[in-house]
C-alpha cells in the first residue's frame, strides 16, 4: 500500500477529477472501474484543473513509459494545485521515480491496488459498509455503444520483448457468472458490444479448471434486456487472442453463434519467419500458425483476421522480413499493427546483439503497412454483398468484421438505431492521385413481412 507524500499540504477532500489512460484496452477498463468508484463519491469529471487526476499508465515500450512521466510533469506545472494519483504498469516498473515527480502524491500500481476499495482507501477515502458488497466489474463505458470487459489479467508467457509479465503477474481468471452479470449490466445500459479484454485471455480459465471457449458458450447465452425493458440484440466480440489458442469448440461456438460473436478475431503474430520467432520466444511455428489461420476460415463466412507484427528484432535479416511479408499475405489478414522494434530495459530482447539499424526498420515497417492496406482494400472488395451487423455512431460505424461502414441517411427512418442488420456494398472511390480505394456503405435489411393469409 502506498502512502501520500511526505511534505504534502493538501488536505480537502477533492471535488473533482480528471482521467488520463495510457496503454490497452485492459488499461481502459480499470480506469472505468476507478472512474465509477470515485464517481459514487460524488467526485464530478472534469478536463484540465480538476482537483484530483489519475494517470493509469502503461509501459509495454520505453516511449510509452516516457510519455506518461512527460504529461504527469506537464500537469504538475500547468495546475500545481493538482493531487495526482499513478497507477498501472508504470507504476508498478518504475515506482521511485515517479514518487519524485512533483504533484505526484500517489503511485498505486496494479492488482491489488487498482481495486476500488483499496485504491479509495490509499488516496484517503473512507469506505462505507455497504460499498464492499457492489459487485465487482462495471456498469457501463462511459460514452461508447461498444463495451470492454477485462475478464482476466497478467501473463504466464515470456515472450523475449515484453515487459508485461513482470508488472502484471501470473494469468488471474475472473468468475464466469460474475463476467455473465456484468454482461448483463453493460447491455442494460445500452451496449450493444462487448469486448472482451485482457492481457492473455486465450489463458482464461487455465487457474480455475476451465476454457476460454467454455467461458464464451456461457457469454453467449445472456439474454439481454436493454435500457428500456425490452429485449435486445448485442454481440461479443475477441479483442486478442493466440491463434495456437482458438480451439475447435470455440471455432464452432463462432460458426453455430454469428448472431452473438462478432467473426473478427486479432491474432498476434509478431513476426513470420521461424528464426525470429524462435528468437522472441513465442511457442509456436509459422506453420502452425498458418494452419490455424486455415482451420479457422474453413469454417466461417469471409472472417477478418487482424494482427501484430514487430519488424527490426534483433537479428531479423531482409530474407526474414520478405518470409514475413510472405507469411502474413497467406494468412490473409485484413488488418495489421506493425510496431517497430524497440528494446524495453528490463526484457531479454533489451540485451540482445545483431540490432537491425533505425533507418532498416522503418523501410520495413513503411513495406509491410503499404501491403497490409493492399489486402484490407481487396476485402473490402470481397465483403460486396455479404451480411453484417454495424453498431452506429451516427451513421458510420463497426461491422462484424472490423470494418468501418456508412449508412446513407435516408435510409433511415428518425433518430440512427444503436446497431442495424444490413447487406454491405462495395463502393469505390478515386483518390485525388488517381488510385481507387474500397469503401464499404450498408443498405438497411428489411424486416421481414409475415406471409398473408387467404380465406
Amino acid at each position: 500500500m502506498d502512502t501520500p507524500r511526505g511534505g504534502s499540504n493538501h488536505s480537502d477532500t477533492p471535488g473533482s477529477v480528471r482521467y488520463v489512460t495510457f496503454g490497452c484496452k485492459a488499461n481502459q477498463y480499470d480506469t472505468q472501474v476507478l472512474r465509477e468508484a470515485l464517481g459514487r463519491r460524488g467526485l464530478e469529471e472534469t478536463g484540465p484543473g480538476a482537483d484530483l487526476v489519475v494517470v493509469n499508465t502503461c509501459t509495454v515500450t520505453a516511449e510509452a513509459g516516457r510519455k506518461a512521466r512527460q504529461l504527469i510533469r506537464r500537469i504538475g506545472r500547468e495546475t500545481p494545485a493538482a493531487r495526482v494519483a499513478v497507477t498501472g504498469c508504470l507504476a508498478e516498473s518504475e515506482p521511485e521515480i515517479l514518487r519524485e515527480i512533483p504533484n505526484v502524491e500517489w503511485v498505486l500500481g496494479n492488482g491489488e491496488a487498482k481495486r476500488p476499495v483499496n485504491f479509495l482507501r490509499q488516496i484517503g477515502q473512507e469506505v462505507d459498509p455497504e460499498e464492499l458488497g457492489i459487485p465487482a466489474g462495471i456498469t457501463e463505458f462511459a460514452g461508447h455503444r461498444r463495451a470492454f470487459l477485462k475478464i482476466q489479467d497478467g501473463c504466464d508467457k515470456r515472450c523475449a520483448f515484453c515487459i508485461i509479465p513482470h508488472v502484471r503477474g501470473r494469468s488471474t481468471s475472473r468468475p464466469a457468472e460474475e463476467l455473465a452479470s456484468e454482461v448483463q449490466r453493460l447491455v442494460a445500459s445500452g451496449h450493444v458490444e462487448i469486448v472482451l479484454c485482457g492481457i492473455h485471455i486465450g489463458h482464461w480459465g487455465l487457474d480455475i479448471g476451465s476454457s476460454f471457449s467454455a467461458l464464451l458458450r456461457r457469454l453467449v447465452q445472456v439474454e439481454g434486456v436493454g435500457p428500456h425493458g425490452r429485449p435486445v440484440e448485442w454481440r461479443l466480440r475477441v479483442s486478442s487472442i493466440e491463434a495456437t489458442e482458438v480451439d475447435d469448440d470455440m471455432v464452432a461456438l463462432m460458426a453455430d453463434r454469428p448472431d452473438r460473436i462478432a467473426p473478427h478475431l486479432h491474432m498476434p503474430m509478431q513476426s513470420g519467419a521461424d528464426p525470429v520467432l524462435k528468437a522472441m520466444n513465442r511457442w509456436y511455428t509459422v506453420a502452425e500458425y498458418l494452419q490455424a489461420c486455415h482451420r479457422i476460415r474453413a469454417r466461417l463466412d469471409r472472417p477478418a483476421f487482424t494482427a501484430d507484427i514487430l519488424v527490426g528484432f534483433p537479428g531479423e535479416t531482409d530474407a526474414d522480413f520478405e518470409r514475413t511479408l510472405a507469411t502474413a499475405e497467406e494468412a490473409g489478414f485484413t488488418k495489421v499493427h506493425v510496431f517497430p522494434f524497440s528494446a524495453r530495459p528490463g526484457t531479454p530482447a533489451a540485451e540482445m546483439g545483431s540490432r537491425v539499424p533505425p533507418e532498416v526498420s522503418r523501410e520495413r515497417r513503411a513495406a509491410l503497412s503499404e501491403a497490409a492496406s493492399g489486402w484490407e482494400e481487396a476485402f473490402r472488395r470481397d465483403l460486396h454483398g455479404a451480411r453484417d451487423r454495424i453498431v452506429l455512431e451516427g451513421f458510420v460505424g463497426l461491422s462484424g468484421r472490423y470494418q468501418r461502414v456508412s449508412i446513407d441517411p435516408e435510409l433511415i427512418e428518425g433518430v440512427p438505431p444503436d446497431a442495424i442488420d444490413v447487406v454491405l456494398e462495395y463502393a469505390p472511390e478515386i483518390t485525388s492521385d488517381g488510385r481507387e480505394v474500397a469503401r464499404l456503405r450498408g443498405r438497411p435489411v428489411q424486416p421481414e413481412r409475415p406471409a398473408e393469409v387467404s380465406l
